[in-house]
This record gives C-alpha cells, structure tokens and sequence, in this order.
C-alpha cells in the first residue's frame, strides 16, 4: 500500500514539474517573441522616420536652390543640388544609409496638386482666405484643354457657394475665358492664343494691357477656397497673395515642377521613391 502512495506521489510530482516548465517556456517564448517584435518595429519605424525626413530636407533643398539661382540660372541651381546630395550622402552614411538623389530638370507645371499631368485634377489651392491682393496666371496656350475639359478656377464660400469662376480653354488657337460672379453674365472672353499668356485676374490685365473687369472680389466680406478643376488639361504658372481670416499673409507661388528620386537603402530596406516638388514653393 505505502509503494503504491510513493509512486502516486513521484506521478503527481512529475506532473506538476511538468506543468511549470511548460509555463516557463511559454513566458521565455513569448518574451523572445515579443522583443524581436519590437526590435523589428522599432527598426521599421527608424526607417520610415528616415526617409520621411529625407523627403522633407529634399524638397526643402529644392526649393531652396531655386531661390539661390533666383529662379533663372540653372547652373546655380544644379549646383546647389549637387552640394545638397554630397552632404545628404555623407549624412546618411553615418546612420546605415547610402543614399542617391537622382536629379530632375524642372518644367512646367500642370495646375493639378503635385504640378504633373498625371496629378490630381481637381483640389483646393488655398483655404481660409479673407482676401485676395494679387491672382497672376500664367497659362501655356499651347497646352490647353478644349471645350469640354476646361481649365477652372473657383472662389467658394464656406457654405459650398460660388463667389467667382473663371473658366478658360482653347478653340483653333482662340483661348476663351468665361467670367461668372454669382448670377451675373460673363465679362470677358475670346483672346488671341500667345505664349506665355499673362493675365492678371486682380489687376483686370492681360499681357499688361488692361481689359473689360474680371470681377474678381477680392475682399468677399466672408472666408472662402479657391478651388481648381481639370487642372491636368493646362499648363503654366501662378501667383497668388493675400490674407487668410486668422490675418496671416500667405503667398503661393507655382513657377516649376521638379521631380526628382530618392533611392535609399540599409541592412533592413531598400526604398526609391519620386518626389514631385513645386518651385518655388507652396502657401508661406
């Protein structure tokens, strides 16, 4: 009887050490796991950082090169380029980084988001304004929607309404531009293609000769957006100042488009990645 005890007591104590180990393996198990889980977020989240902050000292490198070459000289501007992506290199290099900036010749943009036809159409070029001193268009004749897919540019008020809308497209090389404020009728249209086209949508000018009131208002006594539509259908440049209604001036200024690409690579990723950059910049 007292055998029998002892080897009961040697299967209930086999079993409880069993028990415990397989709970101390599991704990060990998941704590490895668990670091390596985090080691390996950790390391994405490095990279991602990395390369955002690439992104943003690129494009600010960009448009900074284009302020030193005075927005003409392309010498200037291509060594400007090229002392950044030496420095970059050296940068990143001490971080695990090799890093390449292939450069990009700038255009002309489109008047879509990012400045490239393929870029989104329609959006928002700024928001919040109070008013509106100065709107200089600079659209490429040339490159020009027709009828049906004009090029439109639209103050809208914060309820959805229509403030102004002018739209412009080209017919056998006459550009109309239609003027609508409100309910009123069209101000101006039928112009005879030239290249570069400059109208000056405040100053009631185009190609610096004055013309028939654009109507724009620049003061509309309540905040409003100016919109674009089919913006990859024109090319060309824009200029437009004024105030937001928190009474901070803003400046937007489209000249070029450059679109350059970073290839960036460690002991973890290896990532390329265009970045389309609008020169001079966007609001300031």
């Amino acid at each position: 009887m007292k055998s029998f005890n002892d080897s009961a007591q040697l299967l209930l104590i086999a079993g409880f050490a069993i028990g415990v180990g397989i709970v101390v393996i599991t704990v060990m198990l998941n704590n490895v796991i668990y670091a390596s889980n985090m080691a390996s977020e950790s390391s994405i989240d490095t990279s991602r950082h990395d390369i955002a902050n690439a992104v943003q000292t690129t494009t600010e490198a960009y448009q900074d090169a284009y302020r030193y070459s005075n927005g003409g000289t392309y010498g200037d501007y291509e060594n400007y380029i090229d002392s950044y992506s030496k420095k970059a290199l050296q940068n990143y290099a001490t971080a695990g980084f090799t890093f390449h900036l292939q450069n990009h010749q700038y255009s002309e943009p489109y008047f879509t988001q990012n400045g490239l036809a393929e870029g989104k159409s329609n959006w928002t070029l700024v928001s919040n304004v109070n008013t509106t001193e100065v709107l200089f268009i600079t659209p490429n004749t040339s490159v020009m929607g027709n009828e049906s897919n004009p090029l439109v540019i639209e103050a809208v008020n914060s309820s959805g309404s229509s403030l102004w809308l002018m739209r412009m497209y080209n017919t056998s090389g006459t550009i109309n531009i239609t003027v609508i404020v409100s309910s009123s009728a069209p101000s101006y249209r039928n112009v005879t293609a030239v290249t570069p086209m400059e109208i000056n949508v405040t100053g009631n000018q185009i190609n610096g000769v004055g013309v028939p009131s654009f109507n724009y208002p620049t003061s509309a006594g309540q905040d409003y957006s100016i919109n674009i539509y089919n913006g990859n259908t024109t090319a060309g440049m824009c200029t437009i100042s004024g105030n937001l209604t928190s009474g901070q001036p803003f400046t937007i200024m489209r000249h070029y488009v450059a679109n350059p690409t970073l290839r960036m690579s460690s002991s973890q990723m290896s990532i390329d990645r265009t970045v389309p950059i609008i020169l001079p910049g966007g609001v300031s």
